[in-house]
């Protein structure tokens, strides 16, 4: 989730109008919203990048609401509603416009729409559709935890954000019992039914959606068993346009701790080398977590780290108690 510093919760300037964009004008708007996040402590988001995470979701269940003085847009929220949970993608306002109150009244109306949808609480965190920034970089971005905490949203599990760089790769090792390939065209079905029902939906939509483009499917690898039995698969350059960024990755758990996670990494660590590469990074994973420690051992060093947010509807904005926010998911 990107957010720049907000206002606090006070009404918003008189000649101020909040108001939300249909549909047919979010990604034609997509330019300015984008502008709107250059001052961003926790990520700027580009123009492109604005649109990806405008088109993850239907558009049933998008909203952007903006503050508009006079016509020039001041600030804005996008809102994300699903069959469970709802998020709070991406919002900011303007510099000079900040702390008047106009962060508080898109939030107000964000909460409203939210509270409209059924919500019962607001996760300010990574939305998987489009991989949202998993929450607040709090050291570099106090203003707008600071404004959360005040406004009742609480804190989840941190997320790490992890980098290594490629030039100094150990050399592969064979590991009995395991053997890393290229995906091809003939494993997909598996490969996808198989991430759908042991991992992660999601990540099977974005293998889907990565192999029907040019250079997709040689970016992701698979592995096998002794028995031939399919346990996992690793991707890079597939979320986004970095091929640098690693993930999505996983094993299926009845594999864990046999050593295909460390496969897969390994061997698409050398592939990503061999593509010209000079480092590699993912979004996130959870500290202490059986897969933080597999790229420690590989290398990998924190990058940032970011708090995700969990912000409960009911009472009034700044009185509110709940139990804490979950992270999100596995890594992506």
């Amino acid at each position: 989730m990107t957010v720049v510093p907000l206002a606090d919760a006070v009404p918003p300037p008189d000649g101020t109008r909040l108001r939300r964009l249909p549909a047919t004008a979010r990604t034609e708007r997509a330019e300015e919203l984008a502008a709107l996040t250059a001052s961003s402590a926790t990520a700027v988001i580009g123009p492109r990048r604005m649109r990806d995470l405008l088109r993850a979701a239907p558009d049933e269940s998008t909203e952007v609401i903006v503050a508009e003085q006079e016509d020039r847009l001041l600030g804005y929220v996008h809102l994300s509603t699903g069959a469970d949970v709802t998020w709070l993608v991406s919002g900011a306002v303007v510099p000079e416009h900040r702390r008047r109150g106009i962060g508080g009244a898109l939030l107000q109306e964000t909460m409203a729409a939210a509270r409209s949808a059924g919500a019962e609480s607001l996760r300010i965190s990574g939305r998987p559709a489009g991989y949202a920034v998993p929450g607040i970089d709090r050291e570099r971005d106090g203003g707008t935890a600071a404004f959360l905490e005040r406004s009742g949203a609480q804190q989840g599990a941190p997320a790490l954000s992890m980098t290594r760089p490629l030039l100094d790769l150990e050399p592969a090792t064979a590991r009995p019992g395991t053997t890393v390939r290229e995906c091809r065209e003939s494993d997909l079905p598996a490969l996808l039914d198989l991430v759908a029902q042991e991992l992660d939906p999601g990540w099977a939509d974005v293998l889907h959606e990565a192999a029907g483009e040019q250079r997709g499917q040689q970016r992701i690898l698979i592995a096998h068993g002794q028995d031939g039995d399919l346990l996992g698969f690793a991707g890079w350059g597939l979320v986004g346009r970095d091929p640098s960024r690693f993930g999505p990755f996983g094993v299926i758990p009845a594999a864990r701790g046999r050593g295909a996670g460390a496969a897969l990494l390994d061997a698409a660590l050398r592939r990503m080398a061999g593509e010209g590469l000079a480092h590699a990074w993912f979004q996130w994973t959870a500290p202490g977590s059986p897969a933080h420690h597999l790229y420690a051992s590989r290398g990998f060093t924190t990058l940032r780290t970011y708090t995700p947010y969990s912000l409960p509807l009911a009472g009034p904005l700044g009185d509110r108690t709940s139990p804490p926010a979950h992270q999100e998911g596995p890594l992506r």
